[in-house]
């Protein structure tokens, strides 16, 4: 990703001649620490290039090559000029879409005019601006941007209708490119069902009718029908019909999960267009949602376990010792925040802490144990209500 800002690191800017300080702010992502370029990425092409992007190519190149190579020259002579025309519009469709794409800077206008690529970017400080973006003014950029504008942390920029960044064409993907990034995925399942069909045809007419499949001319001096030839016309290569199946049927492999994918992809994409959503949007819609249902289902155990326990009744905790106990379990249960120390209000220490040295009010109800202390179900409800922790949303205090 190139360079990044050490801590304590400074830059200068040089429109203002003015030195800044930065602190490096990082995201987590598939629990790896990412950081923003100190270059801001142009657009697809920008280096490093992402491995995605590589096998993206690698693969188009090795399924037009097998698709118009090997497959659609055994085709009949109506069907194969079809293919011919329909595949390779396809194909050919998807390869513009795909670099244009790849090319186009989907950044901000202000950006793209008033930007300039060559010059460092400061990692974002959050104990001076608590957000990138306040007021459609961007802190890292510098520049006022419109109101769906987001600053990309791989791009490290502000991209105009951020809808996300796209590993497979390196770039970012925004109202300017947004429907070529489109038009690229569906040309592609487009692409690949071609060629689904074309092998199928291959497959059914080598089980009927293998001759069906060797109407090339070059097949006049090919007296074994064991023997195919590939890269018709233009360099023919003799093969055996083992070497044929092993790559139909790595094609087919390669080209039923890139469909599977694409076409989920697809169908995404088609539906977020439905509800016109972008997918940053969606995203983040569902992490409300996922957020709000996280709260509900962590406050059911509470109310379970507190209707449960009250329900036990005095027979259930006939000892005093297990009460405590009891008491110490829900107070661990029931805190789960990570930046408070729940104390009990009887004992004046928590519950962990209780657990491994018992204190001297545990000492004393250990030696009632013989006269079993019998509470009411208001006054346990009560106990139960001052061992919540006060931090945990829903919950009284």
């Amino acid at each position: 990703m190139g360079f990044l800002l050490a801590p304590g690191e400074s830059w200068m800017d040089t429109r203002s001649g003015s030195q800044c300080s930065v602190t490096p702010e990082a995201i987590l992502n598939n629990e790896q620490l990412v950081l923003p370029p100190r270059i801001s990425r142009v657009n697809g092409w920008s280096l490093p290039l992402h491995y995605f992007q590589v096998v993206t190519w690698a693969v188009f190149v090795g399924l037009s090559s097998a698709t118009f190579g090997i497959f659609i020259p055994l085709l009949p002579h109506v069907w194969k000029y079809i293919a011919y025309v329909v595949t390779g519009g396809i194909f050919s469709f998807h390869l513009v879409v795909h670099l244009i794409a790849s090319c186009i800077d989907p950044a901000d206008s202000n950006v793209r005019l008033k930007k300039n690529y060559s010059q460092p970017m400061p990692i974002f400080d959050r104990s001076k601006h608590a957000h990138v973006i306040q007021n459609q003014f961007c802190h890292l950029c510098r520049v006022t941007v419109n109101k769906k504008t987001k600053h990309c942390i791989s791009c490290n920029k502000c991209v105009s209708g951020f809808d996300h960044h796209c590993k497979w064409i390196n770039n970012c993907v925004g109202s300017r490119n947004y429907w070529f990034f489109f038009s690229t995925v569906a040309s592609a399942t487009a692409g690949m069902l071609c060629l689904i069909a074309v092998l199928l045809y291959i497959l059914v007419q080598y089980l009927v009718n293998p001759g069906v499949l060797r109407t090339d001319p070059k097949y006049e001096d090919v007296k074994n029908t064991n023997t195919w030839l590939l890269f018709l016309p233009l360099f023919p290569v003799q093969v055996q019909t083992l070497i044929v199946v092993i790559i139909g049927m790595l094609v087919l492999l390669l080209d039923l999960l890139g469909l599977v994918h694409l076409g989920q992809l697809l169908i995404f994409h088609i539906y977020l267009k439905a509800k016109k959503m972008t997918t940053f949007e969606y995203l983040i819609k569902t992490c409300k949602e996922e957020s709000s249902k996280h709260q509900a289902v962590r406050k059911d155990p509470y109310m379970q376990m507190e209707e449960g326990f009250l329900q036990q009744g005095d027979g259930a905790l006939d000892s005093s010792a297990q009460g405590v106990k009891a008491k110490s379990s829900l107070l661990i249960y029931k805190c789960p925040c990570h930046f408070c120390t729940s104390v009990n209000p009887d004992r004046g220490s928590t519950a962990r802490e209780a657990d491994d040295a018992p204190s001297t009010s545990t000492l004393g109800l250990q030696q009632e144990t013989t006269e079993p202390m019998k509470t009411d179900s208001a006054e346990r409800k009560t106990e139960i209500q001052e061992l919540r922790c006060p931090c945990d949303p829903g919950l009284p205090p």
